[in-house]
């Protein structure tokens, strides 16, 4: 699959999380968690879904080691969140924080993680190594024919 229609994919799962994250993160800040609180619950929640549909799906990464790529992928999400919040309070800053300006603050930080969160899961997350395929063991199945059975060597 070429890179554009990788990142294009991506962004479509992104936006799909997107919708799980950002009505979370409302329905926290209503409920008066605030700002930093409500994010970090709200991405929580989307992050499941982001990893599972991105892993098999965008990267097409399964048949690697599953830990690893956990390992990896929680590294670079944990990094451009830490890249959204600081840009969204960063934001928060300058003008008052209301629900508006906290939303619009919550949108500028997406435009910050999204090209941390394709690259660090390009070309490392769910990078393709061989070594690190897992390959099913190879099975023969012989027949004995003198005794009418099967043999079955792993």
């Amino acid at each position: 699959m070429k890179l554009s229609a990788k990142f294009i994919i991506f962004c479509m799962v992104g936006f799909g999380a997107f919708l799980i994250d950002w009505s979370f993160f409302n329905l926290f800040y209503w409920l008066g968690l605030g700002f930093v609180i409500s994010v970090t619950l709200g991405t929580g929640i989307s992050m499941i879904f982001n990893f599972s549909i991105n892993r098999n799906f965008t990267f097409g990464a399964r048949g690697f080691m599953i830990s690893r790529q956990i390992l990896r992928w929680l590294s670079v999400y944990f990094f451009a969140f830490l890249s959204r919040v600081a840009f969204g309070k960063l934001i928060l800053t300058i003008v008052p924080e209301t629900a508006l300006t906290a939303n619009l603050a919550y949108l500028a930080g997406i435009a910050i993680a999204i090209p941390i969160d394709f690259l660090g899961s390009l070309l490392w997350a769910f990078k393709k190594e061989d070594k690190l395929r897992i390959k099913p063991r190879d099975v023969h199945v012989y027949e004995d024919f003198k005794n009418s059975s099967k043999v079955v060597k792993i």
